[in-house]
């Protein structure tokens, strides 16, 4: 598949000229990227452009036994920015909404959300490069690729993109390299009738592309544009849809259990709320192990009562375990199939992913965990979600987590916005007060759009202890911080900068403080919720509320 000599030889000549005008102080050179022997090596094979522009680095694309290959750096760049390469054990991986699709390098077999295929061209590895036949992906994309022999130009466009569109009206057009009648002349070729795509007016010119891959300047007189539309070309569509979205609010709230679920008798409907997340899975160590405390009596009975059911499962919050189950492809797709079967299993009707203490150096592999797990539980109609903090400077706490990226892969992102003061924090305060939340969510919704974010707020309150020498606290329920407040006879006063009660006392030379969480506190958390329109609310947790909250939390909602 070579041709196009005179083409060659006639742009050749024209970087010689370039070069000699561009040393002597000669005319400007308007930058084309037409490639050059060291660049794509024009003299022998193909050179590939997309859109207007050619590629310059590198041999972007190939031909081996007829069939036309792209390095995986191109498509990365051009086509999908969330291709994946695993190192170690030489798997590519393609993830969309629907699918995850794994090649091996070098191997006729691949996989299609685990279901093994054959393939009629492997990818394979040259000269350090990695080179994926074009059959194995651009049916995927808004893309079209064409090959043209006449000028040895592969050409790339998005399907998705409307491009301006010219027809040659007079005899003789000439495409330049620059804007000028002196420049180099890069073509002759286009006729009365021809159609070119037109990228940008400039004066007396304007920037075109030949259909078959030529890219310069020509004189406006010779084209007639189809249409009077901005000559530039349009931004690319968003392409992200959300689905399985509800008309209603979401209200979940997480069950947390501490050891298998043996009792199922104090099973009762919770006003209000429609879904639950009981906290039954954890993964336990590097073979995949996944501990199991979930009930099917449970399962049945909240089903019957019209609940569904994404219960949670986390990494042990475990850091050096997380890397181990993350940083191979098939690890990955191991524990992924397991929660799979378990979730299929027990008949559910979602997952929460509540992967917390992530090495920073991970970020990427967490995304790609995620992306590899959407479609497979998609295809069997379980909703996913995840669990996320508020952004901070924390490495292991919130900077692992790429929120861009990961809510293209997600239904629902939870955003646990708590712990504003944490267990061992060096300052006594408000697990969540109002203006911290709201100026944490807003920060979230700079990268996560509304009607995927969840808020979730605590049903807890920190007891905070200080004394000359140390600072601590303890969780307390609002049963049991309200006992306490009772007990002590403490006098609470309202703050309006956190927009919770507040109380403290001294005894023995012992500081006691409490910001209460309570159905006032709750009250304005949710407000936030109608102000931002987000897809609702998460509370943690259960049992740790008071009666009267989830009648409080339903009438604020709705």
């Amino acid at each position: 598949m070579h041709g196009g000599g005179d083409l060659r030889k006639t742009i050749t000549i024209i970087l010689v000229i370039v070069i000699i005008s561009l040393l002597s102080g000669g005319f400007y050179y308007y930058t084309l990227n037409i490639p050059s022997k060291e660049v794509v090596s024009i003299d022998d094979d193909m050179y590939l452009i997309v859109e207007d522009q050619i590629i310059e680095y590198g041999k972007p694309v190939k031909e081996f036994d007829d069939v036309l290959y792209f390095t995986y750096e191109f498509i990365e760049k051009y086509i999908d920015e969330d291709l994946f390469y695993d190192d170690k054990e030489k798997i590519v991986v393609f993830t969309n909404d629907t699918y995850v699709k794994r090649f091996k390098i070098d191997d006729r077999k691949g996989s299609i959300n685990s279901k093994e295929f054959l393939i009629d061209a492997p990818i394979i590895e040259e000269a350090g490069s990695i080179y994926i036949p074009m059959n194995l992906f651009a049916d995927d994309y808004e893309i079209s690729i064409d090959y043209y022999p006449d000028t040895n130009a592969v050409v790339m466009d998005y399907t998705n993109v409307e491009y301006l569109e010219g027809e040659v009206i007079l005899e003789a057009p000439i495409i330049r390299s620059d804007l000028d009648i002196k420049a180099p002349i890069i073509s002759s070729d286009l006729k009365i009738g021809d159609k070119v795509y037109v990228y940008g007016e400039f004066e007396k010119w304007f920037k075109v592309r030949t259909l078959d891959g030529i890219p310069g300047f020509i004189e406006k007189r010779y084209i007639k544009l189809n249409h009077t539309k901005d000559l530039y070309k349009s931004e690319l569509k968003d392409r992200e849809t959300i689905k399985n979205m509800k008309a209603d609010k979401i209200n979940l709230t997480w069950d947390y259990t501490y050891s298998r679920v043996k009792f199922t008798d104090n099973i009762e409907e919770i006003p209000g709320v429609k879904l639950l997340s009981p906290t039954w899975f954890s993964i336990l160590d590097i073979d995949g192990n996944i501990q199991d405390k979930g009930n099917k009596d449970y399962v049945k009975k909240y089903c019957a009562m019209g609940y569904e059911l994404w219960p949670l499962v986390d990494n042990s919050f475990d850091p050096d375990l997380t890397h181990e189950l993350l940083e191979t492809t098939s690890k990955r797709e191991d524990i992924i199939s397991k929660l799979l079967d378990i979730y299929l299993d027990y008949g559910f009707t979602g997952i929460n992913l509540d992967f917390e203490n992530v090495y920073y150096k991970d970020k990427d592999l967490l995304t790609q965990f995620v992306r590899e797990l959407y479609p497979v539980f998609k295809e069997h109609g379980l909703i996913v979600s995840m669990d996320v903090t508020t952004i901070s400077t924390s490495e292991n706490w919130s900077m692992c987590y790429d929120r861009k990226r990961l809510h293209k892969s997600l239904d629902y992102i939870i955003l646990m916005a708590y712990d504003q003061h944490w267990a061992s924090s060096p300052t006594a305060g408000s697990v969540a007060e109002y203006s911290w939340v709201e100026n944490g969510l807003s920060k979230v919704l700079e990268e996560i759009p509304s009607e995927k974010l969840i808020l979730a707020v605590p049903f807890y309150t920190r007891l905070w202890t200080i004394n000359e020498d140390s600072i601590s606290s303890k969780s307390l329920s609002m049963e049991i911080a309200n006992k306490f407040i009772v007990d002590n006879n403490i006098e609470l006063i309202w703050l309006e900068d956190t927009y919770q009660y507040y109380g403290g006392f001294v005894k023995d030379n012992v500081e006691y403080k409490i910001w209460l969480e309570d159905e006032k506190s709750l009250d304005y958390k949710i407000s936030l919720i109608h102000k931002y329109n987000l897809a609702g609310i998460a509370s943690w947790r259960k049992g740790y509320e008071t009666a009267n909250i989830w009648n409080s939390i339903y009438k604020s909602l709705n």
